[in-house]
């Protein structure tokens, strides 16, 4: 008989229930409160969409939806943004293959250039682009004309008129081709060169490469290229208001913003109505990116890297660079230069009077309080609520990285909705939410905060959630592993290696608010005046010269807060 001698270790007393500490409750408390920000207002204009509760506004919406003069604005709509999104998805496409494929690309400079417009507000560079390519007035069209006579060319206006359906489009693509750029750079810098580079070695051309290779592996980003295009079209109202009302193009964005600002008390109604052909849109938009996506099951493995395995261009190698350049000039410098020069006239005219340039323009703008509360305001705003913003998307990539399962999913959904919206959609949601009673915050500095917070969180989120997938687990495991609280590590660990990303983030973020004016022409108020609000009323009621110099004002001011902070990110990626 055989006796086992070897007793059963006794079993471990349970865990005790894991305590909390206090930045994941924080953490969760604000990603609850954003959450609500986000639900409420949208819930409640989806209610009075389908004639529930105290907004409905079903009888205004059905007349509107059966007006012929809103079917004029959307074919208006469809064709500015279709056209102007597939000329910029090309373009942003042979940009991103030329600096991520080839060896046409200039290190950091390359990959800045197609992103350069974000940092011009888009009303600014309509303007610019209106003082040079206007018909009769335009600076750029004088010298042209100049030019031509010197051939015997007589021409009493033109050659260029901005004030088309070629000059729209144009202003539309040079707007969106940093959006396309941007998502298919990422695209290249996630799929391995080195299957393009095996492709070209068994005797496929670069075309082939390009058909069967490059391209499927492309079709997440192309299809996230086209939803992001789309929505920012659809969205963007100071383009053609400047350029597009002149030329007697409406479409549905001005439109939605003259319902809400023309007429008091605001067409609610109507302007919800109109919105719904633009979520429409995008939600067509998604379905095609889901489809995209659905057909395209695959993995990237990383192989070489790109620079190794790199497209030599020869000749054609100074030709890339070039046509960067020239995108750059289009974009940023021509329209810049524009308003300069109207800025240093006493009226706007094609011919520049070197001898009579004078800065009376901007010892008014130094004069008028509006303009500098406007200014003032604008900035304070930008960059407290791109701070919020940004506070807030690191809290919540936080909360999402610890907790799994349907309930993360689906608040990470709801965080990113405002990005699948337009910004008129949403400011006409907190004008339904938030603007009458119980809250009465019509015209208020808080209505316009909490817009902004939830218009940008969903751009704070995106680059939080890199900056810390870039940092890792491990550290914030061995962190825990050494003893430090969860305070420590997030204070100690996180936040100092996360800095870089979430400062270009921040940048980001506060130019975009600062040069927004959908959301600012429809939620400020004459006591609280923000520079959206002051450029469309100096738009109708002062002198463009004056208005060309805030744009340039606006331009500067932006640049160098943008500049002051990337220096610190590269000081802090020195120290580290």
């Amino acid at each position: 008989m055989t006796v086992d001698l070897e007793r059963a270790a006794p079993a471990a007393p349970p865990a005790p229930p894991r305590r909390e500490s206090r930045i994941w409750l924080v953490a969760t408390a604000v990603t609850a409160v954003t959450v609500l920000l986000i639900v409420y207002p949208l819930g409640r204009t989806v209610l009075g969409v389908f004639g529930i509760g105290a907004d409905s506004t079903v009888g205004r919406i059905g007349e509107v939806l059966t007006s012929g003069e809103t079917w004029r604005l959307a074919l208006n709509t469809v064709i500015a943004v279709s056209v102007g999104s597939v000329v910029a998805l090309m373009i942003g496409a042979v940009f991103a293959w030329i600096n991520e494929r080839t060896d046409a690309r200039m290190g950091f400079a390359a990959r800045m250039l197609p992103l350069m417009p974000m940092f011009v507000p888009s009303i600014a560079s309509a303007i610019g682009w209106v003082f040079l390519a206007s018909p009769k007035a335009g600076v750029l069209n004088g010298w042209l004309r100049d030019v031509g006579g010197w051939f015997g060319l007589e021409m009493v206006e033109g050659p260029l008129n901005i004030y088309s359906w070629p000059g729209l489009i144009f202003a539309y693509v040079l707007f969106l081709t940093p959006y396309a750029y941007l998502t298919i750079s990422s695209g290249l810098q996630s799929l391995d060169p080195a299957l393009e580079e095996a492709s070209r070695d068994a005797g496929a051309g670069a075309l082939a490469t390009f058909r069967r290779i490059t391209l499927p592996s492309l079709r997440p980003a192309l299809g996230a290229s086209v939803l992001v295009t789309v929505t920012m079209g659809v969205a963007i109202f100071s383009i053609p208001l400047v350029i597009g009302t002149p030329a007697d193009i409406d479409v549905l964005p001005v439109r939605i913003v003259h319902m809400m600002t023309h007429s008091y008390p605001g067409d609610i109604g109507g302007a919800l109505g109109l919105s719904l052909l633009v979520v429409a849109a995008v939600g067509g938009c998604w379905l095609v990116q889901r489809r995209m996506l659905a057909a395209n099951a695959h993995a990237t493995i990383t192989g070489r890297s790109s620079a190794e395995a790199a497209v030599t261009l020869g000749r054609w190698k100074w030709v890339a660079r070039s046509a960067m350049l020239l995108f750059l000039l289009l974009t940023s410098v021509l329209p810049l230069a524009g308003l300069v020069l109207v800025s240093l006239q006493g009226f706007w005219s094609a011919e520049v009077r070197w001898g009579h340039l004078t800065f009376d323009n901007y010892r008014y703008l130094v004069d008028n309080e509006l303009v500098w509360a406007g200014l003032r305001n604008s900035l304070v705003l930008a960059v407290v609520c791109a701070s919020v913003a940004m506070a807030v998307g690191v809290l919540v990539t936080l909360v999402l990285a610890r907790r799994r399962g349907r309930v993360a999913s689906t608040v990470d959904a709801i965080v990113k909705v405002p990005s699948t919206l337009t910004h008129i959609v949403v400011a006409l949601s907190f004008i339904v939410a938030f603007a009458g009673p119980p809250f009465d915050l019509a015209g208020t500095y808080l209505l316009l905060a909490m817009a902004y917070v939830v218009l940008y969180v969903p751009q704070a989120t995106f680059y939080a959630t890199a900056a810390y997938h870039q940092v890792g687990p491990q550290l914030s495991e061995a962190s825990a592993v050494s003893g430090a609280g969860d305070g420590t590590t997030v204070r100690r660990i996180l936040l100092p290696l996360m800095a870089p990303g979430l400062i270009a983030g921040w940048s980001l973020v506060f130019v975009l608010m600062t040069g927004d004016i959908t959301a600012s022409s429809m939620l400020a108020g004459t006591h609280t005046p923000v520079v959206g609000f002051v450029i469309l009323d100096m738009w109708t009621a002062a002198g463009y010269p004056k208005l060309a110099a805030l744009g340039v004002l606006m331009t500067l001011v932006s640049s160098a807060v943008v500049l002051l902070v990337m220096t610190l990110r590269d000081k802090l990626l020195v120290v580290r």
